[in-house]
């Protein structure tokens, strides 16, 4: 498209950006690969790539796409956002495909990502992108605080382990309740 180009983002290009347009609101840490789409000279939309959070996911994307998926050569869109007011004349799809020739240049043939629908997300930007569903992950426990501010199951974890004391009791000093989050859509593409 006219007038728009991509290029790679530095971290602290990045990070402003997605905090304030993703609705998570915050930048994984861990691998991270960040594009931006810019219109004219100015940033619309970021896209994040990286290592996910599951060290198995390579050999399970292998086992159910039958495709030779290793950790050197997929990654996982981790993040994708875009300011608002939406550019009509601007297309998320257009912006994953260019990334997707851009990371194809660095070696790498496989993309996975996935829809949350707690966050409203249905996935139709990957179905219209091309990507195939391959269902729905697991359900993860998370935790929400006293405010029922939902928090991450890692959060007690990493408190016990400063405390030197169980799960359990960090869970009942820091006022936290379990809870089960909904399965995820999963998608993939073979770029």
């Amino acid at each position: 498209m006219q007038n728009t180009t991509i290029k790679l983002l530095p971290l602290k290009e990045a990070k402003p950006f997605i905090e304030t347009w993703h609705y998570s609101k915050k930048v994984p840490t861990g691998k991270n690969i960040f594009f931006g789409w810019f219109y004219f000279d100015t940033l619309y939309a970021v896209a994040d790539y990286g290592i996910g959070v599951n060290s198995y996911q390579a050999k399970f994307l292998q086992k159910i796409t039958k495709k030779p998926v290793s950790n050197s050569n997929f990654l996982e869109l981790k993040r994708l956002c875009r300011t608002e007011p939406k550019n009509e004349n601007l297309y998320l799809t257009q912006f994953l495909s260019l990334c997707h020739k851009e990371l194809k240049k660095m070696g790498y043939k496989y993309v996975v990502s996935f829809s949350d629908p707690e966050q409203n997300h249905n996935g139709g930007i990957y179905k219209a992108a091309n990507f195939k569903h391959l269902g729905k992950t697991n359900p993860e426990i998370h935790v929400i605080d006293e405010n029922g501010i939902k928090r991450h199951r890692k959060y007690p974890y990493r408190y016990s382990q400063r405390k030197n004391i169980s799960i359990q009791e960090a869970r009942k000093i820091l006022k936290l309740t379990r809870i089960k989050t909904c399965p995820k859509d999963r998608w993939f593409i073979e770029i």
